[in-house]
């Protein structure tokens, strides 16, 4: 498959680059922004036994692993964007970890990660209805100006405000595409598939890994045999604490893992509180698939609890049933 992206470019939102060495000798991790990458380097040269232990935690208040200046590590394992190629062409049999995801809830995770994780910035997917467009920062403007297109919005101004149930209908809309259709998943694709890293040792590590604990331990274990990282799983007591710290200051990957739930599992029983706009979306677009002769309802409001949800698709009227026009 061709991709026209530039891996180098500006495509994905969070592809900054990295100034530190070419390659580093254990293991190099090369991620997009918002993947985990700077997580994974602190635990993996905290816990391997070939490098010197580092005191503290990398943890911002977001979750993000920020906080470690590059004198505290020890330069055998390092992380990388997607620049770490352009840098290294020619180069064969470097040991890569190259994180990607893999399902639609790490693509819902990545929605919003790219703007309230960068830079610690804090910009929510709820900017896009509870800002004024004018007001609005300049990414996220742009995409209020997308939606107004998108939806024949003629009747706005500088300084109105989107409705929120048009909004939610935009991030449900994308997220009813096949992944590989959607701007994150053409980049990742091609990323993968780049042929400089057939060219390496490389190891694909799935973004899960992130999300859940025992596939931590699954996928991290694994990532050591491959590289010789010489764990200290000794320490797994430790291990399981700093992964658990990350997880709780995340509410993102916390609301993607709710709303995973809630899609896969019909007896799921759940209340919904402090929901963003981009996971009742993401929720609307399940329940969508699911059901390909419901549409969920167009208000502001969004459901009350799973047991209200059930409620909409058990009484919701023969009549209205019809093919939906967005799953084709």
């Amino acid at each position: 498959m061709k991709h026209d992206i530039d891996l180098f470019g500006k495509d994905f939102p969070m592809d900054y680059r990295w100034d530190s060495d070419r390659n580093a000798k254990l293991l190099n991790i090369v991620f997009a922004g918002g993947t985990f990458g700077n997580f994974l380097k602190f635990f993996l040269d905290k816990f391997s036994t070939k490098t010197p232990n580092i005191t503290g935690e990398p943890f911002t208040e977001l979750g993000t692993s920020h906080k470690i200046g590059k004198e505290k590590y020890s330069g055998l394992i390092q992380r990388y964007h997607s620049s770490f190629i352009n840098d290294n062409q020619g180069q064969t049999g470097l040991p890569v970890c190259l994180i990607v995801p893999s399902t639609e809830k790490h693509y819902l995770y990545l929605k919003q990660a790219q703007w309230y994780r960068a830079d610690d910035r804090k910009w929510s997917t709820d900017n896009l209805w509870k800002k004024a467009v004018g007001e609005m920062p300049v990414e996220v403007r742009a995409k209020a100006l997308e939606i107004i297109k998108l939806y024949d919005i003629k009747d706005h101004a500088h300084f109105s405000w989107l409705p929120k149930f048009v909004v939610r209908d935009w991030y449900k809309l994308d997220f009813l595409k096949d992944v590989e259709d959607t701007q994150n998943g053409e980049w990742f694709e091609a990323f993968k598939d780049e042929q400089f890293f057939t060219h390496q040792e490389t190891y694909p590590l799935d973004l899960e890994t992130f999300f859940d604990w025992q596939t931590f331990m699954k996928n991290i274990t694994e990532l050591n045999d491959r590289f010789g990282l010489a764990l200290d799983f000794d320490r797994q007591a430790e291990m399981k604490e700093m992964f658990d710290r990350g997880l709780a200051l995340d509410d993102l990957r916390q609301k993607c893992n709710l709303a995973e739930v809630v899609v896969e599992k019909d007896d799921s029983d759940i209340e919904f509180k402090n929901l963003d706009v981009a996971t009742e979306g993401f929720i609307y677009a399940g329940i969508e698939k699911k059901n390909p002769f419901i549409q969920m309802p167009l208000t502001n409001r969004f459901f009350r609890d799973t047991d209200e949800i059930r409620q909409f698709i058990s009484y919701f009227p023969n009549w209205y049933r019809r093919s939906n026009p967005n799953i084709g």
